[in-house]
């Protein structure tokens, strides 16, 4: 009796620990975690149409797996419907599309989401490029 005593202790607490955790934004740096968030800079084509943005990683211990986000906000004086591509460490990672001068592509490994090939693991994203749909770099920026 007082092994499973122990034991359900033992498993109370890690369980404890992980949603601390994540309710504290995430796994720690040393746990192989991250949370971090950029400013993308706006080359001479986004500063044409007045485009800002930034860039935002961060992974959370859930039960059973490390839950990453990866998300990409924008804002344009652009029509609505405007479409800008967004890479990741060089890959595609999805789109953008722009309403009321707004837009935000957010993408995550909840089940059943995966994440595109550039971006998993999120903590390894680098480089960050927003292009226009003739692809000339938008905004860009680095982890």
């Amino acid at each position: 009796m007082r092994r499973l005593t122990a034991t359900v202790t033992s498993l109370v607490l890690l369980l404890g620990v992980a949603n601390y955790a994540a309710a504290k934004g995430g796994v720690p740096a040393g746990a192989g975690g991250c949370a971090k968030k950029i400013n993308l800079v706006a080359s001479p084509a986004g500063k044409a149409i007045a485009a800002r943005g930034t860039a935002a990683v961060r992974t959370a211990a859930k039960i059973g797996f490390v839950q990453q986000n990866f998300e990409v906000s924008m804002r344009a004086a652009v029509a609505d419907g405007t479409t800008f591509m967004v890479f990741a460490n060089g890959l595609p990672a999805g789109t953008i599309t722009i309403v009321l001068g707004n837009g935000i592509l957010s993408l995550d490994n909840e089940p059943p989401n995966v994440l595109p090939a550039g971006v998993d693991p999120v903590c390894s994203i680098v480089p960050v490029i927003v292009t226009d749909a003739a692809g000339n770099t938008i905004l860009s920026g680095s982890f």
